[in-house]
Parts: C-alpha cells; sequence; structure tokens
C-alpha cells in the first residue's frame, strides 16, 4: 500500500489492522497518515510501530497524538521521538505523558522543550525532572514554569533551576 492509499484508510479501518500490520508500516508510509488517522490509532497500534517509522511522524502529525494515546505508549515508545518532535509536542500533550515517559526524554529532549510547553508540566512531571535537566534548559525555558511549578520543585531542583533562571 502506498502513501496515498494509506491516506485514504477510515479509522475504522485503521483500527482493523494487526499490530502485525503496523510493525510493518515503513516510513514512506507512515507520510500518508493524517494527523486525524494518527489520532484514531490506538496506543497499542502506535506502540507496534517501529522505530523508524515513529521517528518519521513529521510535527502535524505529532500534533494528532491524543493525550490518551501519548499516556498508552511505554517509556521506549517516548524515548523513540527525536528532539523536534519532543519540541512539537502541545503543552497540553506534555502533560499528558507519564512520568516514566518524562524520566525516558534525554537531557537533549528537555532541552529542546518551547516555552510554551513548560507550563504543560504537571506538579508530578515536575518531581521527575532530574537537576541535570533543569541546570541544562535555557534562562527562556527555566522563565516559562509557573509559581506553582516552582513551589513543587526538590531544594535540589531549587538549586538547579537558580543556575539557568532568568
Amino acid at each position: 500500500m502506498n502513501a496515498t492509499q494509506i491516506g485514504g484508510l477510515t479509522a475504522n479501518q485503521l483500527r482493523g489492522l494487526s499490530t502485525t500490520d503496523f510493525a510493518e508500516i515503513t516510513t514512506t508510509q507512515i507520510g500518508g497518515f493524517t494527523a486525524t488517522q494518527i489520532g484514531a490509532l490506538s496506543a497499542t497500534n502506535l506502540s507496534s510501530l517501529n522505530i523508524t517509522s515513529i521517528q518519521a511522524f513529521s510535527t502535524t502529525q505529532i500534533h494528532g497524538i491524543a493525550t490518551t494515546q501519548l499516556a498508552g505508549l511505554s517509556t521506549t515508545d517516548v524515548g523513540e521521538f527525536t528532539t523536534t518532535q519532543v519540541a512539537a509536542l502541545t503543552s497540553t500533550q506534555i502533560s499528558g505523558l507519564s512520568t516514566t515517559a518524562i524520566l525516558s526524554l534525554t537531557t537533549t529532549e528537555i532541552g529542546a522543550l518551547q516555552a510554551t510547553q513548560i507550563p504543560g508540566l504537571t506538579i508530578t512531571q515536575i518531581d521527575y525532572l532530574t537537576t541535570t535537566s533543569i541546570s541544562n534548559m535555557t534562562s527562556t525555558q527555566a522563565g516559562a514554569f509557573t509559581t506553582t511549578q516552582v513551589q513543587s520543585m526538590t531544594n535540589a531542583q531549587i538549586d538547579a533551576y537558580l543556575l539557568v533562571s532568568p
């Protein structure tokens, strides 16, 4: 099936595909998925995609991933996102990541977060930010934390935060 044909599949047709079918989808075929189709997939379907297929998602396709899908992804799945893909997540999507998914993000990926994404971090997620991740943020990122988020930080996190805060 080519990318154009995949783009024409209905949500019901996509849900009818097996996890084996999803595992065999190529990076070229991934390009045919619309954001709406991506949003219609289950977390299991997304998890079945191979690493190169997940990394082939465009920014538009990343925006199609629902928070419930993100919450259902394993740390390995989230860890497969590229830095560009992490930077493309909306603040709502960021808040949908599990705490273990936050832990799976590299310092580089945390560093790629946009200032508009930082307020999307939940208090529980902030608990899982390492001091290294915080100290490697830019002053713009640090300035985007809300007062409530900063108040929830541990003493060690505050020390790291003070190194980069505006």
